[in-house]
């Protein structure tokens, strides 16, 4: 598995502009799952986030206009978590615990 993800990583890094901005979503899953990690990185567990903010962080880690697809993404693979009317946004305190073999 460590062998794998190192190919991924270094796979993953074509994908990346000099700005460290994803400029293409990736298809396979485990590379998809790589560059959601990259930016809830970006998402401090220590607060809570509007979807506005949320966006910004998305908007400012991609060249590409699909933010909805990144943030449904990031909520699917429970790497951040909502409430019901998506008003509040936060790190999931386990995601990390979760993809370890990712990190």
């Amino acid at each position: 598995m460590e062998k794998d993800m190192e190919q991924y990583i270094e796979k993953l890094r074509r994908y990346y502009d000099s700005d460290n901005r994803l400029t293409q979503y990736p298809s396979k899953k485990p590379m998809r799952i790589l560059a959601l990690i990259q930016i809830a990185l970006k998402i401090s567990p220590e607060r809570k986030y509007t979807e506005k903010e949320v966006n910004r962080i998305i908007r400012d880690s991609i060249t590409f206009s699909d933010i909805e697809l990144i943030r449904r993404e990031m909520f699917q693979y429970r790497l951040i978590g909502r409430l019901r009317d998506g008003s509040e946004y936060w790190s999931e305190p386990d995601w990390k615990t979760k993809y370890e073999a990712y990190l």
